[in-house]
């Protein structure tokens, strides 16, 4: 669970970050502290996206993250920043979504080797040219 809470707070920091970047580069002061506190926030989403790779696929962990931030990016630009969205950018978020989504439930569902496959066993193999001390 920690895992998901720590995609869902990179998520937040990444859409902040990002959006930030958008309202500090209209306004009319140079980059400055503006700057510092983006690359902040962006580099504390990778941080914690790193963590969420500890428990969950990179795939699904990746996807979501992209997805889910695109999809808010997109919808608080529209809703804060006036951009207009087309039907196609619509579509386009419903496909990233529908992507996410079959990535976590492929991965999830996957099953799991109750024993080893046939030649694979708990002994280390030695490495050629390696003389190895009996244990």
């Amino acid at each position: 669970m920690r895992a998901w809470t720590a995609l869902l707070c990179a998520i937040a920091l990444e859409v902040t970050g990002t959006l930030s970047l958008k309202v500090f580069t209209s306004a009319a002061a140079g980059p400055g502290l503006e700057l510092i506190l983006t690359y902040a926030l962006l580099a504390a989403s990778y941080v914690l996206l790193s963590r969420a790779f500890r428990q969950i696929p990179v795939a699904v962990a990746f996807a979501v993250w992209e997805a889910a931030g695109l999809i808010l990016i997109t919808g608080l630009g529209a809703l804060i920043l006036g951009e207009h969205l087309t039907p196609t950018q619509l579509g386009a978020l419903i496909a990233l979504s529908l992507g996410a989504a079959l990535l976590h439930h492929g991965t999830r569902h996957a099953p799991r080797p109750a024993t080893p496959p046939p030649g694979v066993t708990d002994q280390p193999r030695a490495l050629p040219g390696i003389r190895q001390e009996p244990a």
